[in-house]
């Protein structure tokens, strides 16, 4: 039995171990990233926020109108 113990305490830390290790990587990579990021910012211009509210608003509607269309045709279809 203390075979058994010792066996899975070892595979415990072993397991632990190797989580950490990913995750330190993780961290890592993402520092790297974000000094990437920083320094090469105007690479990566951002949109106009105006626009592109505007542009989701109007495809919002659009979008609603296609549903309750489909959802009344689709209440009438079953009614009859």
């Amino acid at each position: 039995m203390s075979e058994i113990m010792s066996q899975g305490f070892v595979l415990m830390c072993v397991g632990m171990l190797v989580v950490f290790a990913f995750l330190s990587l993780l961290v890592f990579c993402m520092g790297l990233a974000a000094a990437f990021f920083k320094r090469f910012a105007y690479l990566f211009p951002e949109k106009n926020e105006e626009e592109s509210n505007l542009r989701s608003i109007a495809t919002d509607y659009t979008e609603i109108a296609v549903a309750v269309a489909a959802a009344t045709a689709y209440g009438k279809r079953r009614v009859n």
